[in-house]
């Protein structure tokens, strides 16, 4: 939460959406509402409705970087959140 905090949720040229791996909706969005998370989760049946079923990548966690256009910007925590330090100084 705190890198959240300080690299996205202040930051208008990114935002943080989470895929959710979970296969029980009411569990995935109870144990969203209970980590407080302040992005949005988006639940397996409507990945493929929000169009981001190219980012799914079947295993948790996994961490991707778009840019507006959804051009992939780098993959895995480490290099995303490089590449988000890189991007917000």
């Amino acid at each position: 939460m705190e890198t959240y905090a300080k690299t996205i949720a202040t930051n208008d040229k990114v935002e943080m959406v989470h895929l959710s791996a979970d296969r029980n909706a009411k569990a995935a969005t109870t144990w969203a509402a209970k980590e407080k998370f302040p992005w949005p989760t988006v639940l397996p049946e409507k990945v493929k409705a929000t169009g981001l079923e190219k980012y799914a990548a079947g295993y948790v966690p996994d961490y991707i970087l778009v840019d507006k256009e959804g051009k992939e910007l780098a993959r895995k925590s480490g290099a995303v959140f490089a590449k988000l330090k890189e991007l917000t100084e």
